[in-house]
C-alpha cells in the first residue's frame, strides 16, 4: 500500500509521527551524547583521582620500604566501589604490593609511567590508571588502579533503552493523537465527499448536518446552500416541464436571457392535430370533474405517443392537441415519425375505447389531421410570457384537415405523402379534392389506413 492509498487521517498521523521522530533524533542524540561524555569524564576523573591518591599516600611507605603499610593501603583501596585491582611497583620494577588481576607486564615496566600519569583500556571492560610515586621529583615507583567499566556501560545502556522507550511511547501517543485529530479534521472532508457523491447521483435533498465550527461550518453552509439551490432548480425544471414539453425545456433551459428572443426560425416540420369528437355534447352530459378526468386520460395518451416518436407537444387547445415533429430538435425523418405517431394514436385509442366501453367508463373517439412543410418555429408572446409554437401554412392545413377528418380516421394531403419517399408505403382510401378555408386552391386529401411494412 502506497502513501497515496492511505486516507487523510492516516497520512496526517504518519506525517506527525515522522516530524516527532525527526525532532526526537535531532534533539535527543546530542543530549544522549552529552550524557555519555559526562559519564565517561566522571569515570576517568575517578580513576585518575584514585590513582593519584594512592600514589600520594604511598610515597613515605615506598621510600621507607614499609611493606605492611603498603599492603594495608592496597587492601583498603581494593574494597572501594568498581575497583578490581590495586598495584604498586617500585623503581626496580618489582611488585611491592598488589590486589587483584594485573595488566601486561610490558605496560607496567614502561619507563614513562614513573614520571607521568597514564591510562589504557584492557580486556573485559577493565580500565587502568597510573600515577607516579614522586618525592622531590625523584620517582620511587608507580601506583596502578584498575576499574571495572561494566557498571558505566550498563548505565549507558539503561540511558539508551530509556530514551528509546520514551521515544516509542511518544510515537505511540502521537500516532494515537494524530489519528484521533486527523479523523476529527477529516470527518468534514469525508462528509463533503459523501454529500458530493449523493448530489452527483441525483439526490439533491442530501444535506450535511455535523454542527462544525470555523471554516468547516462555512463550508457546510455553502454546500447546503448549493444543494438547496440545485434542488430548487430541479423542482423548477420538473414543474417547468409540466407546462412546457420536454424537448422545448431542454432546448431553452441551458440558454441565458440574451439567447432567448422572440425571433423564430424557418424549419421543415410535420404537424399533427388530434381532436376529441363530439366534445361539446360529451361535456354537457357529464360533470366538470368527469370531463377533466377524460381529457387528462386522452391527453396523456397523446403525449406519450408523441414522445415515443420523437415529437413535441406544442399545446392543448380545448379538446384538441397539437403535436409537432422536427423542431425544436431537428429530425430528418419528421414526416415518417409524424405518420407513425398518428397511426399509433388511432390504433391505441381504438383499443382503449373498447376496454372503457366494456368497463362502463366514459369514452370519446378521435380524428387526426396531418400535414407538413416549412413553418416558423420559435417563442411567441411577450417578454413576460412566452410560448413555443410553430406558425405557417402547414400548421393551418393540419388543423383544417383535422376538422374534416372522419371519426376515428387520419386525414392528410397528397403533398405530405409524396414527400415521404419510396421507402414508406401506406394504404389509403377516399381520395378527394376539398376546399380548405384559408387556401385558394383545393387540397387533394386521403384517409390513411395502414403503414405497409416490407
Amino acid at each position: 500500500m502506497t502513501l497515496q492509498n492511505l486516507n487523510y487521517a492516516h497520512r496526517l498521523a504518519l506525517t506527525m509521527t515522522a516530524l516527532i521522530l525527526l525532532a526526537a533524533v535531532t534533539i535527543g542524540y546530542p543530549l544522549i551524547y552529552s550524557q555519555f561524555s559526562i559519564m565517561e569524564e566522571q569515570f576517568n576523573y575517578n580513576g585518575e583521582t584514585l590513582a593519584s591518591q594512592v600514589a600520594a599516600n604511598s610515597v613515605s611507605m615506598v621510600f621507607s620500604e614499609d611493606q605492611q603499610s603498603l599492603n594495608n593501603l592496597v587492601q583498603s583501596v581494593a574494597t572501594q566501589k568498581n575497583v578490581i585491582s590495586v598495584i604498586i611497583i617500585d623503581r626496580d620494577y618489582d611488585l611491592t604490593a598488589a590486589s587483584g588481576p594485573q595488566p601486561d607486564m610490558a605496560i607496567l615496566h614502561n619507563e614513562a609511567n614513573f614520571y607521568s600519569a597514564t591510562s589504557f583500556t584492557g580486556s573485559d571492560n577493565q580500565v587502568w590508571f597510573s600515577a607516579p610515586i614522586l618525592f622531590k621529583e625523584v620517582s620511587g615507583g608507580v601506583a596502578w588502579i584498575g576499574l571495572d567499566k561494566s557498571p558505566l556501560i550498563k548505565n549507558q545502556t539503561i540511558v539508551v533503552s530509556s530514551a528509546l522507550t520514551l521515544v516509542a511511547l511518544l510515537v505511540c501517543a502521537i500516532i494515537w493523537l494524530g489519528i484521533r485529530l486527523s479523523q476529527r479534521l477529516s470527518k468534514p472532508i469525508n462528509d463533503l465527499i459523501t454529500a458530493a457523491k449523493a448530489i452527483g447521483s441525483g439526490n439533491y435533498s442530501y444535506r450535511i448536518d455535523d454542527n462544525n465550527a470555523g471554516e468547516f461550518a462555512d463550508l457546510e453552509e455553502a454546500f447546503n446552500k448549493m444543494a438547496q439551490g440545485l434542488e430548487q432548480k430541479l423542482t423548477v425544471e420538473k414543474n417547468f416541464s409540466r407546462f412546457v414539453s420536454g424537448p422545448v425545456a431542454s432546448h431553452y433551459m441551458t440558454r441565458d436571457d440574451s439567447e432567448i428572443t422572440l425571433k423564430g426560425e424557418r424549419v421543415e416540420a410535420s404537424i399533427l392535430f388530434v381532436d376529441l369528437v363530439n366534445y361539446t355534447a360529451f361535456s354537457n352530459k357529464h360533470t366538470s370533474e368527469v370531463v377533466a378526468d377524460v381529457l387528462n386520460f386522452y391527453f396523456s395518451e397523446f403525449s406519450d405517443a408523441c414522445h415515443r416518436f420523437q415529437g413535441n407537444v406544442d399545446k392543448y387547445i380545448g379538446d384538441c392537441a397539437m403535436l409537432v415533429f422536427g423542431c425544436p430538435a431537428a429530425d430528418a425523418k419528421h414526416r415518417q415519425h409524424a405518420l407513425q405517431c398518428a397511426i399509433f394514436i388511432r390504433d391505441r385509442i381504438q383499443l382503449l375505447n373498447e376496454g372503457r366501453k366494456a368497463a362502463g367508463l366514459p369514452w370519446m373517439d378521435i380524428r387526426i389531421g396531418l400535414a407538413g412543410g416549412t413553418v416558423l418555429a420559435g417563442l411567441l408572446g411577450s417578454a413576460e410570457r412566452l410560448n413555443y409554437s410553430v406558425v405557417g401554412e402547414a400548421a393551418n392545413l393540419a388543423a383544417r384537415l383535422c376538422a374534416k377528418a372522419p371519426q376515428g380516421g387520419i386525414l392528410t394531403d397528397r403533398a405530405f405523402l409524396n414527400l415521404l419517399g419510396d421507402k414508406t408505403r401506406i394504404s389509403t382510401h377516399e381520395t378527394q379534392r376539398i376546399q380548405v378555408k384559408g387556401f385558394s386552391e383545393e387540397i387533394e386529401t386521403l384517409v390513411i389506413d395502414e403503414l405497409i411494412t416490407t
